[in-house]
């Protein structure tokens, strides 16, 4: 029966070759701490939903946010543009001083982004009094 000094010296015998042939394998070419170049910022991916309050149908669309804006949206450069001014968060995007020049008219809708924003996870909703209103707050994240 081993002591428990002995299991501790035969623990760490087996694992510093695991931890030393790991460290081989990543290499001189792997980043390092100091090295000239950052690496990029997380992959940004939101999923986007506006439905009418009284309507059970969403139109979705998808946003990919990186190097190159993709998706579905049709917007995906412009709503890229917004998102990153705002860090991310949808209810940055509003930026007037004066309310928007929309009508009095009232059929609520809904909006909804899901995702990763930066490498963190971005969840949040609003109810707008009408379409007018939430492109006038959101820009041209929920232009579609």
């Amino acid at each position: 029966m081993l002591t428990n000094r002995a299991r501790r010296r035969q623990w760490t015998v087996a694992v510093t070759p695991v931890i030393l042939v790991a460290g081989a394998a990543l290499g001189p070419g792997t980043a390092q701490a100091g090295s000239a170049e950052p690496a990029p910022p997380p992959r940004s991916s939101v999923i986007l939903t506006v439905r009418p309050v009284e309507s059970l149908v969403p139109r979705v669309m998808t946003l990919e946010c990186a190097a190159v804006s993709t998706g579905t949206h049709p917007l995906a450069r412009q709503a890229c543009a917004d998102l990153e001014a705002a860090g991310g968060n949808i209810r940055e995007l509003a930026d007037f001083t004066d309310p928007p020049l929309c009508g009095q008219d009232f059929d609520p809708i809904a909006a909804r982004i899901d995702g990763t924003w930066e490498g963190r996870p971005v969840s949040d909703s609003g109810v707008f009094s009408n379409h007018c209103v939430l492109i006038a707050t959101t820009k041209s994240v929920f232009d579609f």
